[in-house]
């Protein structure tokens, strides 16, 4: 494996093509330095200037590797960049604020949500930190809008459940199954507007729990728990 990334398109201006590049190196890089200690001087200075770029427009975000490529992390993947053998890459991760600032790219060729340069011919710290900031405005934005979304309702479970477990040696059973699994069976069974119903539902959890590979009717494989090696 390279220290770069996955293979990628390289197109002109504006367009992906179907070529392919290949790896730089074939080591596996545990840190930034590390990565960038390992690509030719000319390389690493460009790179070098785009991290330092991407620093400055994000100082909270966390460096880290990820797919093999140098990264930033802030709600979640923000930019990366890489060196291969016939050019650097400038992963924005994001096709909409690419699209965005297409005006400002001129001649810079790219492909979905990455910009390739070239090392005497680096990216504008301007820009680099015009697109980084986009992009935390966009994952802040996803962010908002996911705690946004409604949860699940949670539901108490009523004592006639809690006679039923109990009654079965079930509730050990009930409990090692997700969290999820015991909020949706006790307001499956609650929802039941007849009586018949709430009986055949209740029944069903208890059936499932005791056969243990059950949820809902569905195939469920319980997690092992690790044991210690002897």
């Amino acid at each position: 494996m390279g220290i770069g990334a996955p293979l990628e398109s390289v197109g002109r201006p504006g367009r992906a093509s179907s070529g392919k590049v290949v790896f730089l190196a074939v080591k596996q890089a545990t840190s930034i330095d590390e990565y960038l200690s390992w690509i030719p001087k000319e390389q690493r200075a460009a790179l070098e200037r785009l991290r330092a770029a991407i620093r400055e427009a994000a100082p909270e975000a966390i460096e880290t590797i990820s797919y093999q490529m140098p990264a930033f992390k802030d709600h979640g993947t923000l930019v990366a960049f890489a060196a291969f053998k016939n050019h650097l890459s400038f992963f924005v991760m994001s096709t909409a604020v690419l699209d965005a600032h297409e005006d400002e790219l001129g001649e810079y060729r790219t492909a979905k949500g990455t910009i390739h340069f070239q090392p005497d011919k680096p990216l504008p710290d301007a820009l680099v930190k015009k697109l980084v900031k986009a992009r935390v405005e966009e994952n802040e934005k996803k962010k908002s809008e996911k705690e946004a979304r409604p949860r699940r309702p949670r539901y108490p479970m009523p004592d006639y459940i809690k006679r039923e477990l109990e009654g079965k040696g079930l509730m050990d059973a009930y409990r090692q199954r997700p969290p999820f699994q015991q909020n949706d069976y006790v307001g499956w069974i609650t929802r039941a507007k007849q009586e018949a119903t709430r009986q055949r539902r209740l029944e069903q959890m208890l059936d499932e729990l005791q056969r243990g590979d059950v949820y809902m009717k569905m195939a469920y494989k319980p997690k092992q728990e690790k044991r210690d090696a002897p």
